[in-house]
């Protein structure tokens, strides 16, 4: 069946699913992303000279406990095992070791059956797969290289692996995407506690979607099958997922797609203050900008051809999570102040402008008076933050702050 869906499936997804649940756009964005990588597999690709960019992803969606991360994957994940005769996309819990992983790839997932010929082919298998981690630490605290062989996974489609009751595996046209999620502490606390060059090959491979708060507050939020317009959409978005999980091939950039990624691409560079997170994630761009831009083409036509428009929004998307790098890898470095100066320049940022006293009474059990100056005069000096004084207080705020407010943050 040809698709039925106005807009690209992404957005009538998030649109769908928006008013039914309190968890933020950007997860059920690159959830909905997630899905469409994972129906994808290593059917369609691009060629980048001696790389060929498939469409697998590794995400995870980061921030405090509860705001809905694993809301938007589970409930987007539904739909790719909504299929009764098979699954459109393969998955593998979090619980899996390593080995597990790498055994369950060997023996591959039959697909379903091809029309060659006028014949029906079956019993084919293919061996890609979604890693599906609710909670990453489950994941990667399975096995003591999961984090090297998940380096491994996101850059190579064949793998060989000897185990000592098994005999060698060896694996040809392997593709592993993930999902996953999170909070920041950890992802800091991976970058401090793990071979820095392994967690951050990891983490450069990674894409990192920040929120902080809810989209809303629902306290009795909607079932989406009870709203007619929404499963109506449910039902075509299953559709064309179907639709899509079908596409192949290789898709080529046309020139105005050529000419956004040329002039984009020298801000993949490094500079002279970029923190060893950014330039782990520079040296990676052009591959995430690719897999997105692929993953937005087949959402938006059938046409093998990333247009210029889908690249230009690929590029955009990326530069988003760009941004909110130095936020997700706050507070890791060698000085003692590292993770004090993460915490009051959350306070700031969540708040808005507050008070030293403020900032002392949410942060009191991680810092003393004294390291609370401390950070404070630090930036200031750097330019992060100002002090300006209003009604007999004084009040700290980012620079890029012009309003003062009467009141000061919320008791924690």
């Amino acid at each position: 069946m040809s698709r039925l869906l106005q807009q690209p499936w992404f957005t009538e997804f998030v649109n769908c699913t928006l008013p039914h649940t309190e968890a933020p756009k950007a997860y059920l964005l690159w959830s909905a992303f997630s899905v469409l990588g994972g129906v994808l597999k290593n059917n369609v690709y691009i060629k980048d000279g001696l790389y060929t960019v498939y469409p697998n992803q590794f995400i995870v969606l980061t921030g405090p406990p509860s705001i809905g991360k694993g809301t938007a994957m589970s409930f987007a994940w539904r739909m790719v095992k909504s299929k009764t005769s098979y699954q459109l996309a393969n998955t593998v819990s979090d619980r899996a070791t390593a080995e597990s992983i790498i055994e369950s790839i060997a023996g591959g997932w039959a697909m379903p059956p091809k029309i060659v010929g006028g014949q029906a082919l079956t019993m084919m298998k293919e061996y890609t797969c979604t890693l599906f981690a609710p909670e990453l630490q489950t994941l990667v605290g399975a096995s003591d290289w999961m984090l090297t062989f998940l380096c491994q996974a996101w850059d190579q489609s064949t793998y060989s692996y000897e185990t000592k009751n098994k005999g060698k595996q060896h694996i040809k046209d392997m593709c592993v995407s993930m999902i996953g999620a999170t909070v920041p502490d950890y992802v800091r606390g991976m970058e401090k506690n793990v071979d820095a060059s392994v967690a951050g090959g990891f983490t450069s491979r990674c894409i990192f979607v920040f929120a902080d708060k809810k989209s809303k507050e629902l306290p009795f939020a909607e079932p989406l099958e009870d709203n007619k317009r929404d499963l109506d959409t449910y039902n075509r978005l299953l559709n064309d997922l179907d639709h899509i999980s079908k596409l192949s091939g290789e898709y080529k950039l046309d020139l105005d797609a050529q000419l956004a990624f040329r002039n984009f691409y020298p801000e993949t560079s490094a500079a002279p203050d970029d923190s060893d997170a950014m330039l782990n994630f520079k040296g990676r761009m052009k591959a995430h900008v690719y897999k997105v831009a692929l993953i937005l083409s087949a959402a938006k036509h059938d046409s093998p051809v990333v247009r210029g428009q889908e690249m230009k929004d690929a590029i955009w998307i990326i530069k988003q999570i760009k941004l909110q790098i130095e936020r997700v890898f706050r507070g890791i470095g060698s000085s003692q102040l590292a993770e004090p100066t993460a915490r009051v320049q959350l306070c700031i940022e969540k708040y808005g402008a507050v008070t030293k006293t403020e900032l002392l009474r949410v942060n009191n059990r991680h810092m003393t008076p004294e390291t609370l100056d401390r950070v404070i005069m630090i930036l200031t000096a750097i330019g992060y933050c100002r002090a300006q004084s209003h009604q007999g207080k004084v009040y700290y705020s980012i620079v890029t702050k012009t309003t003062i407010p009467t009141k000061g943050i919320v008791q924690p």
